[in-house]
């Protein structure tokens, strides 16, 4: 293929050959012919011989499987063969996406002997969750005066599956076996039943079960009352996660992606519940993202959803009305929603509002403005720019909170914190009744 600098350069060794006929310029003419024949035989010659020959070498990019950990380093191996009678060199080059950290032989110049096979390594970081291709390779070569190129991509593409790192991961857990007091026992929705621990008294109406009498207190009041122990009944609740995965999810930049930040602290927030032994489950929804993992009291959908999101990223839109449909059909009423979302349509929240009915959800609106690139623009303007987005922010949040729907905006730093102090504001007003 020629370059834009070699037709530039014929096209002007033509117009100097016609210039000079015209102009009667003998030894000139005799000069841009010379030129001319130069510059078209060196593009000539490469497109027969070099260009032909790097068509002919074959790249294989290869792991020793296509699934890695965010912030863990995975190494692949590049083997280039040349399949040519005649030695090749090359330049070559290895796509891959702006959240992955490259390290090692991702790019480079070879020269081959006829059929040598040579093998490259190089390392892979991710930074972000989701599912990413690596690849393919990228071979070029060039003529001496770079009048003309050969660009072929010669392999095949990895779609490397990156799930949450090992790091988060591991701190939640070993959240869950501490002493942590906290966050332990929190049973605050009493209930009377058939539990163990004492509640309240009452007095004895017909039906009511003798072996609940309270003989230490008969007629201690008026000479002929009685009255029964009621029971605490420990309520179990399940939290459904509803989370937007549609493009205004997908914010951010190298290292810090939204729906990266947010998964992280669902994950966490998942194991604290777990931790007080109440149900998890999650809805991850956008016009082309639907999976339904159902509320269970194991740890099964949390690394259900681990698996998942590692083969998914943000895409299509996002429609709360059609995914808070879908659920209505698979939930029971009891089952609290956490709906998660950065909100960026247009949607009457009053249809929401009767769409939801009476299944109790609360809304946690992602602020989008924690992801953008910090850096050494003018800090006027970045003072403005956060003040307008937060007061859009909260504006949305007031609107949400209008329709009777505990609301949150939440960020990078505040969101887990966030999540856990709903769920125990659940847990005390008996929202999972």
């Amino acid at each position: 293929m020629i370059r834009k600098s070699g037709y530039l350069i014929l096209s002007a060794s033509v117009y100097n050959i016609f210039e000079s006929i015209l102009l009667g310029y003998k030894y000139y003419i005799i000069f841009s012919i010379i030129l001319f024949f130069v510059f078209a035989s060196d593009i000539l010659i490469f497109n027969l011989t070099t260009a032909r020959l790097v068509r002919n070498i074959e790249v294989d990019i290869s792991a020793e499987n296509e699934k890695a950990r965010k912030f863990s380093p995975k190494e692949f191996t590049i083997a280039f063969l040349n399949k040519n009678n005649s030695p090749t060199s090359f330049h070559y080059y290895v796509y891959s996406s702006d959240t992955f950290k490259m390290a090692g032989d991702f790019e480079g110049f070879l020269s081959l002997k006829p059929f040598e096979r040579v093998v490259k390594k190089f390392i892979v970081t991710p930074n972000t969750i989701g599912r990413y291709r690596l690849g393919p390779v990228s071979v070029y070569t060039e003529d001496g005066m770079r009048l003309a190129v050969e660009r072929a991509e010669v392999s095949r593409m990895v779609d490397l599956k990156v799930a949450p790192a090992l790091s988060e991961i591991m701190a939640a857990r070993s959240e869950r076996i501490s002493n942590m007091l906290y966050y332990t026992g929190i049973h605050y929705n009493k209930k009377a039943g058939q539990g163990y621990d004492f509640l309240t008294l009452r007095e004895y109406v017909p039906g009511d079960e003798i072996r609940y009498v309270a003989w230490s207190m008969l007629g201690k009041i008026r000479g002929d009352d009685i009255y029964v122990k009621q029971m605490e009944e420990e309520r179990i609740m399940d939290v459904l996660f509803l989370i937007d995965y549609g493009n205004g999810m997908n914010q951010g930049h190298d290292g810090k992606r939204m729906f990266d930040s947010i998964m992280a602290d669902v994950i966490k927030t998942s194991y604290k519940i777990r931790k007080n032994q109440d149900g998890v489950g999650y809805l991850i929804w956008s016009s082309e993202v639907n999976v339904y993992i159902p509320p269970e009291r194991t740890a099964a959908p949390i690394e259900n959803l681990q698996k998942v999101i590692s083969d998914l990223r943000p895409s299509g839109s996002f429609s709360l009305a059609t995914s808070i449909d879908f659920l209505r059909r698979k939930i029971k009423k009891t089952t609290m929603m956490f709906i998660i979302s950065s909100f960026e349509y247009d949607e009457d929240p009053a249809s929401v509002r009767d769409l939801i009915g009476s299944y109790k959800a609360m809304f946690f609106i992602v602020n989008p403005y924690e992801f953008v690139i910090t850096g050494d623009e003018n800090r006027t303007l970045r003072t403005t720019l956060f003040h307008k987005q937060n007061s859009i922010m909260q504006k949305k949040r007031e609107i949400m909170r209008r329709f009777g729907f505990r609301t949150e905006v939440v960020g990078t730093r505040d969101a887990y914190r966030k999540l856990v102090s709903s769920y125990l504001y659940a847990k005390m007003t008996n929202m999972g009744e």
